[in-house]
């Protein structure tokens, strides 16, 4: 991620404006992050799951998310298995 001040981002706002388009750029003030410019594809996604919470019934579970589910399972399921063989 692309770091700049605000001053920096306020005197070239076209060349960050386009940057920020395709990767997310964090403005400082006084050395600090203060804020971050981010592609609306991105912000609609983070949007659009800001609370990871949430409960599926059966079967309804995306299938990304599942697999990911199923993939921790099977590695805690070996982990647990190799320190009960200890």
């Amino acid at each position: 991620m692309h770091t700049v001040t605000t001053v920096e981002f306020m005197r070239h706002f076209g060349r960050y404006h386009d940057e920020a388009k395709k990767s997310p750029i964090t403005l400082t003030k006084h050395g600090r992050p203060s804020v971050v410019v981010l592609p609306v594809e991105l912000y609609e996604k983070l949007r659009g799951h800001a609370d990871p919470r949430r409960v599926y019934k059966a079967g309804e579970m995306p299938d990304e998310l599942a697999t990911m589910f199923l993939e921790q399972l099977e590695k805690d399921s070996a982990e647990h298995q190799a320190s009960a063989d200890e």
